[in-house]
């Protein structure tokens, strides 16, 4: 058969191979043919007859018949035979050569960058989930073990997060695998992930190394310590537990220790260097704090020094104002002693001046021309009678002589002398001359006119003490010094009147002082509110926000808002102490809506750490957004007290609780809330603001004034405040101030709630509406003091309000609510503090009659709810950032900072004043149905439906407190009252629990009880 060769260009129908090389390196290899050709190789006929016509496949895939080609013309002869023989061999060659193209294709897939990122992204979401059902795996061990230990595979048993895949995922990897090392296993497998992700680039080796070693090394180490542990889980994995066990088994204890030593030296080694670099940040960071602590040192003791050398120029200051009161003192009592002596010595002789106005009266008579009669001789001789009388029994009572009374003898003689006279004008100028004159015509000496100058200074510097004692008779001595200058009867008989005021001089006192308005703070009269100098002074460090970074934030907050199509047209700025306000006015037809959901978005383009927005802000036409300042300040106590705002407030319980975002003093009336709740999350401020609050009363209140009554169910927080309790603090009788122990709690609220009924009651009587107006009656001595009594403010402070709920339940939140819903206008103010503000804590009741609020930070927006019925608690930064809402309108405060140490040394100054004996008592409550009420219930004090009680008791043969409370429509209490003294009279037994009580008598018993009570 004759074949032809088609001279047709070989290269055009020469089949490439699949160059591997190419696909995977990007370029292209020299070679042509799947076999290398030798040089001296014959060149093989065209016109042979391959033996692969005779199936041999070996032969065939031997002949190089690449190179042969055989055209495709129908009408050469031959044709037909020679593409059976000849073309078979060249198709078999292509078809080995395809499974070669797919493998390079699919290595060309795997290579795509878009198919290594899909991976990357499968395998970090992948470690997601395994981290997220090993975490749920552990919460729900109990079940999701259970599920997998005993063959029960039940859906409704699992309880992890990832369902039945991920609680055998987990139990594979923490009980059958490598235990808690697994975390690491699914950190490699996250880290390769992030790694074709390009998110995050390790070396891959070194990360293979390290985590797979680290993860066997944990699960030996881990194995091995807990190897005795009886735990629901192996905490090194069965690999751990296994593997120490058979170690232990075959080399003891030590040879399994000595390889857990091993494994973690391989860690550490591992691990060198990074541990190094640790060391190095430590002993830098533990360098650094040394060095601020030694400054701090240093500090703290120049301001001692400081503090020190100042109190003793205090100190020095304080002593020498002393001196000078106990001399200035000294003097006035020396004055009034002098004083004292000299109105002694006038009484006498105004009684001889009073004795002998008769004989006066006599010698004149017979001395007219009218009325002759009896000699000179016999009024003289009676008249000395009489002196001499007078001088017996006056003068020489009066004890050792004085200038008084020698000018009071030199009176005698200017009286005596005109009876020698004989002439009765002589006798009248005579007697009005040295009756006018008084004091001073006889006591001209220049010791005499010192001592009336000092007396009367003394008089001018004790105006408000002696002026409404010593008035009247002031004016009468003028009054004598008028009549005495008249010679006829009715004016000598005047003469008497300064004589009055010393007879009845101690109901003049009384008088007096009952006409003085009532001063409560006289008994602690002594008392000296603590100084601004016990808190540290402010720091000033300038503005917490520059220019810049409040420009940058602008522009940042109108491209932000430009981007979401908000568009403003106008912002200003307020900077405050932690929190810079910018408020922004929206072009029309914008939507506050629109601005109200872009919290999230200003927040990530500031890099700020909260945001909040207020649209709109009440009563201005502005949207606000407060953004944290990247230096916030503090806000110090003493800043706050010392200012102008503070000072002159007449606020009657005010509170000062830091400064406005406007950097404004901001205060507030407990006594208008009139009750106060604070809640937030732990460390946010809340028992700082709480030290503030009582710190801003002490420094305005008199103890006579204020009362608190604190319960601290965590026993640390208000413990300072026990040097108080003579001063500031009320308690029950025998109890102590500050109460810590829970099961009294209940006890101290229900004997507020005495103590408030007892209020209710006096203000009753007083016709007034509340505690001021009462006082103020009270104050004006308008109400009996036999009846009627000052009544301080109380504040009652409860630190921790959750765990008196969780403990005692309805038995504290019944008197609260009360409390809460009553005592204002008792003046008696509730601030109830809490850091889980659930509904369960905080219930309705309670918040419906608080309507003051104070939020710190909260974690999650339900909380920020409870607390102010509205999101925006969870959005503060805290460090005493906080949200005060009254009646609905928030402001937002940087609440003032006092430290430990200041509040110490406020409660060590007031401890050492001197207080009152006790503190103030509450009055003493005996929880019903307590054997004190069974005792108490006598047959004389039995309630007015005991009987009839008692008979339906008898004939239903039911005795319970429910029923009586039902039948007759009464109280609870009143009920059990009954059920108390059907018990003292024999009728019941005693309580059982929640079973009725037994029934004792038959009605003919009950009758001859009731018959004979």
């Amino acid at each position: 058969m004759s074949t032809s060769y088609s001279p047709i260009d070989e290269p055009s129908f020469t089949d490439t191979a699949f160059d591997a090389e190419e696909m995977l390196n990007g370029h292209r290899s020299d070679r042509h043919d799947s076999t290398p050709q030798p040089d001296d190789a014959p060149a093989a006929s065209p016109y042979d007859e391959s033996p692969y016509a005779g199936n041999n496949r070996q032969t065939a895939s031997a002949t190089p018949s690449r190179q042969t080609t055989y055209a495709p013309q129908g009408n050469q002869p031959g044709y037909g035979s020679t593409t059976g023989t000849t073309v078979v061999p060249e198709q078999t060659a292509v078809s080995r050569r395809r499974p070669r193209a797919g493998v390079a294709k699919t290595l060309q897939l795997i290579r795509d960058s878009r198919t290594v990122m899909f991976i990357g992204l499968v395998f970090t979401i992948l470690a997601g989930y395994m981290l997220i059902v090993t975490i749920s795996y552990f919460a729900n061990i109990g079940s999701d073990q259970s599920a997998m230990l005993n063959g029960d595979f039940d859906p409704t048993m699992i309880r992890n997060a990832g369902g039945p895949a991920g609680a055998w995922i987990a139990h594979t990897l923490l009980y059958n695998w490598l235990g808690i090392g697994s975390f690491l296993l699914i950190y490699y497998l996250a880290a390769c992930g992030l790694s074709m992700l390009r998110v995050y680039r390790p070396s891959f080796w070194p990360l293979t190394m390290r985590c797979l070693l680290t993860a066997v090394a944990l699960s030996i180490v881990c194995g091995l310590v807990t190897y005795e542990f009886a735990s629901p889980v192996y905490w090194g994995g069965r690999h751990g537990h296994l593997l120490n066990d058979r170690l232990i088994t075959l080399t003891g204890i030590w040879g399994a220790l000595g390889i857990s030593i091993i494994m973690g030296g391989l860690v550490i080694i591992l691990y060198l260097t990074e541990l190094k670099r640790i060391y190095g940040v430590a002993s830098q960071g533990i360098r650094t704090y040394n060095e601020r602590q030694a400054q701090r040192r240093a500090e703290r003791e120049r301001i001692r020094e400081a503090e020190e050398a100042e109190r003793l120029a205090r100190e020095a200051a304080e002593e020498a104002e002393r001196k000078a009161a106990e001399a200035a003192e000294a003097q006035h009592r020396a004055a009034v002693e002098a004083e004292t002596q000299r109105q002694a010595a006038i009484q006498p002789a105004a009684a001889v001046a009073v004795a002998m106005q008769p004989a006066m009266t006599k010698h004149a008579e017979n001395h007219t021309p009218d009325h002759p009669g009896n000699s000179s001789g016999d009024i003289i001789e009676e008249t000395d009678e009489e002196i001499a009388e007078i001088e017996v029994t006056d003068f020489e009572d009066n004890g050792p002589g004085s200038d008084h009374l020698q000018s009071a003898g030199s009176r005698e003689d200017s009286l005596l002398r005109p009876l020698f006279a004989g002439d009765d004008s002589d006798i009248t100028d005579s007697y009005s001359r040295d009756d006018s004159n008084d004091i001073e015509s006889d006591d001209e000496t220049p010791a005499d006119s010192t001592e009336t100058a000092s007396v009367q200074n003394a008089e001018e510097e004790e105006a408000d003490f002696n002026t409404p004692l010593f008035a009247d008779s002031d004016n009468d001595s003028d009054d004598e010094t008028e009549q005495h200058g008249n010679s006829d009867p009715s004016a000598q008989t005047a003469l008497q009147a300064p004589l009055a005021p010393t007879t009845v001089r101690p109901a003049t006192a009384e008088e007096v002082l009952a006409s003085e308005p009532y001063n409560p703070r006289a008994e602690l009269s002594l008392f000296r509110f603590p100084s601004v100098d016990l808190l540290r002074p402010a720091k000033d460090n300038g503005p917490s926000v520059d220019i810049q970074e409040m420009e940058f934030n602008k522009r940042r907050l109108t491209e932000t808002l430009r981007t979401f199509g908000v568009e403003i047209s106008k912002i200003e700025a307020t900077i405050g102490p932690t929190v810079t306000l910018y408020e922004i006015i929206p072009a029309e037809g914008v939507r506050t809506r629109s601005i109200r959901s872009l919290g999230d978005d200003l927040q990530l383009q500031l890099a700020a750490e909260g945001v909040r927005i207020i649209a709109p802000i009440p009563a201005k036409g502005t949207i606000g957004i407060e953004v944290p300042n990247k230096d916030p300040q503090v806000v110090s106590m003493r800043s706050v007290l010392d200012s102008e705002v503070y000072r002159n407030s007449k606020m009657e319980l005010p509170m000062a609780l830091g400064k406005t975002i406007s950097n404004d003093i901001f205060m507030a009336d407990l006594a208008k809330m009139p009750h106060l709740l604070v809640a937030g999350a732990t460390g946010m401020g809340k028992s700082v603001g709480l030290n503030a609050i009582i710190t801003s009363l002490l420094y305005k209140k008199h103890p006579s004034e204020l009362k608190f009554v604190l319960i601290d169910p965590k026993r640390v927080e208000l413990s300072l405040y026990r040097e108080l309790e003579r001063h500031y603090l009320a308690s029950l009788p025998g109890e102590d101030a500050i109460i810590t122990d829970m099961s009294k709690v209940v006890t101290v609220l229900n004997s507020l709630c005495i103590e408030m009924d007892n209020r209710l009651s006096l203000l009753e009587q007083a016709g007034a509406r509340n505690i001021k107006e009462y006082n103020d009656k009270f104050i004006a001595r308008k109400l009996n003091p036999e009846k009627h009594r000052f009544l301080p403010y109380i504040v009652l402070i409860i630190d921790e309000f959750a765990d008196l709920i969780i403990r005692q339940g309805k038995e504290i939140e019944n008197p609260v609510s009360r409390l809460a819903a009553v005592a204002r206008a008792a003046g008696i103010h509730l601030i109830i503090a809490t850091q889980r503000p659930t509904v369960n804590v905080i219930t309705g009741g309670i918040k419906l009659n608080i309507p003051g609020r104070i939020a710190f930070r909260v974690i999650q927006g339900n909380d920020s709810r409870t607390i102010l019925d509205q999101l925006g608690a969870n959005q503060l930064i805290g460090r005493g950032d906080m949200l005060f809402s009254i009646n609905g309108k928030l402001e937002r405060v940087q609440c003032a900072f006092i430290d430990t140490p200041e509040v110490s040394a406020i409660c060590e100054n007031i401890g050492s004043q001197v207080g009152y004996q006790s503190p103030y008592e509450l009055p003493e409550y005996t929880p019903e149905g307590e054997g004190g009420n069974i005792s108490g219930a006598t047959l004389g004090d039995r309630d007015p439906l005991f009987d009839e009680c008692a008979r339906l008791v008898v004939s239903t043969d039911t005795a319970s407190t429910s029923s009586l409370q039902r039948r007759y429509s009464i109280g609870y209490n009143r009920a059990g009252k009954i059920m108390d003294q059907m018990e003292a009279a024999g009728i019941v037994g005693p309580s059982q629990g929640g079973k009725p009580r037994q029934v004792l008598v038959d009605p003919v018993t009950l009758e001859h009880i009731l018959e004979n009570r």
